[in-house]
């Protein structure tokens, strides 16, 4: 490695590892600790033993010493040491990590699609920790409305309290799963056969079991859903977000989450 490499070449290859793997590290930490990506690559650079003052005039004045006063909180366990693994086992070892997400099928390598261009193969990858943070999300919020209406108005709440609209997009759903009988059902609660912008609509009906005591008002929570669910939408058709968009995303998922964290509480008490 040339002596002028900047700190992700030189943590690239200290850790053999590609630049997609490299960022899919780096982009954990960025979202757990809210900084850029950029920024997370330097902090691991650091904990990785890269002296990070011979690139300082490359650097924004005082960004070495921030970046070091965030190493105490670089999540953990965090994969930032290399494992050699010979590339005869690595391929060997990849239908078994395919089991992960829980198919029995034998996956062909997606890396020999003939038809899929490289751009799009390290999209994928790169989208993968974006899917999981969306995930996370959009159930945590599911639950915790979920929560609160049962709370408040027993098992049976999405009869009593749910506007008519909405029971009739269930039912619709509902009957769609019947008809589909082949094929398992989407859920079994009612309120994961909403689309995600239309949990505004059912918190607004039920807007008093919600406002002030766990959201700060409807205006904050529709804003809320309604920049997160475009960038939802991106991803669930299978299309990659720009980094501005994930980073977007990664900050709605840490206001989420302290929000819920600092309701806890209050939730308990209700229940």
């Amino acid at each position: 490695m040339a002596k002028n490499s900047n700190p992700r070449e030189l943590l690239q290859a200290k850790l053999n590892v590609k630049r997609a793997q490299l960022y899919g590290i780096a982009k954990k930490v960025s979202d757990s600790l809210s900084i850029s990506t950029a920024d997370a690559i330097l902090l691991l650079a650091a904990k990785n033993g890269i002296n990070l003052h011979k690139h300082a005039g490359d650097l924004p004045e005082g960004k070495i010493e921030k970046l070091r006063s965030l190493l105490p909180y670089l999540p953990q366990p965090i994969a930032t040491t290399p494992v050699a693994t010979p590339p005869d086992r690595q391929r060997r070892s990849r239908p078994k990590d395919k089991k992960t997400l829980g198919t029995q099928v034998k996956l062909l390598r997606s890396e020999e699609d003939p038809v899929l261009d490289k751009k799009t193969l390290d999209e994928m990858k790169a989208m993968i920790p974006v899917y999981e943070i969306l995930y996370h999300l959009e159930n945590s919020m599911r639950q915790f409305v979920s929560r609160v209406l049962k709370a408040k108005h027993g098992t049976e709440w999405w009869d009593k309290v749910a506007p008519q609209g909405l029971k009739d997009t269930v039912k619709k759903r509902t009957t769609d799963d019947a008809i589909n009988a082949w094929h398992q059902k989407r859920s079994t609660e009612s309120i994961h056969y909403l689309d995600l912008n239309q949990l505004p609509t059912l918190v607004r009906a039920t807007q008093a079991d919600f406002v002030q005591q766990f959201l700060p008002s409807l205006e904050w929570f529709q804003q809320f859903v309604d920049e997160l669910y475009r960038s939802r939408c991106v991803v669930s058709h299978m299309n990659p977000l720009v980094t501005a968009n994930i980073d977007a995303v990664a900050v709605r998922f840490n206001q989420w989450q302290q929000l819920v964290k600092g309701k806890a509480e209050d939730l308990k008490a209700l229940e």
